[in-house]
């Protein structure tokens, strides 16, 4: 059966993790269709899903959140992960990882409120200065914020091989 990661990405950076997810997913499992949640008309034809989308404001974007509503029932009767992309590891130093750790508490109780889900993680993205304006990014980077790629493809890796593993001990038990 074809198995789907769907994503919602606001800068391109939950995209290309998204797009990660789906090519290791593809080598171990065969047909696997990555698309932005916008894309997906109805999930029925799938087996398994990957739903990602990026962090604003301590949210997911409004697109995936319609996404998960739209195909709630239908979702509600297939192995369902999730991952965020959101800005933990550019927060300074000492709030890394208690922001880390309220974020993905956070978030993985108003996404399972809306789908039963298998696992979900947060990872960090991109963040470049651009994204803030000038004073506030002065005012981050003097508090120890970073900028750049924070993403972590070991971290990205090793989640979507735990995927890979359940998945493969599922089909193997039907």
């Amino acid at each position: 059966m074809t198995h789907l990661v769907a994503y919602a990405s606001a800068l391109g950076s939950t995209r290309e993790v998204a797009q990660r997810v789906a090519s290791r997913m593809e080598v171990a499992l065969g047909d696997v269709d990555c698309r932005s949640v916008e894309e997906v008309g109805s999930v029925s034809g799938y087996e398994a899903i990957v739903v990602g989308s990026a962090i604003h404001n301590q949210a997911w974007l409004p697109p995936a959140l319609l996404f998960l509503s739209r195909n709630g029932p239908e979702l509600g009767k297939r192995s369902v992960w999730a991952f965020s992309v959101g800005m933990a590891d550019a927060l300074p130093k000492p709030f890394r990882q208690r922001g880390a750790a309220i974020q993905q508490e956070r978030l993985a109780r108003v996404l399972s409120e809306r789908v039963p889900l298998r696992g979900h993680r947060v990872f960090s993205g991109v963040y470049r200065a651009s994204q803030m304006p000038t004073p506030l990014r002065f005012l981050f980077r003097l508090a120890g914020g970073r900028f750049g790629d924070l993403r972590d493809w070991t971290a990205i890796d090793a989640w979507t091989d735990q995927i890979i593993a359940l998945l493969q001990k599922l089909d193997s038990s039907l």
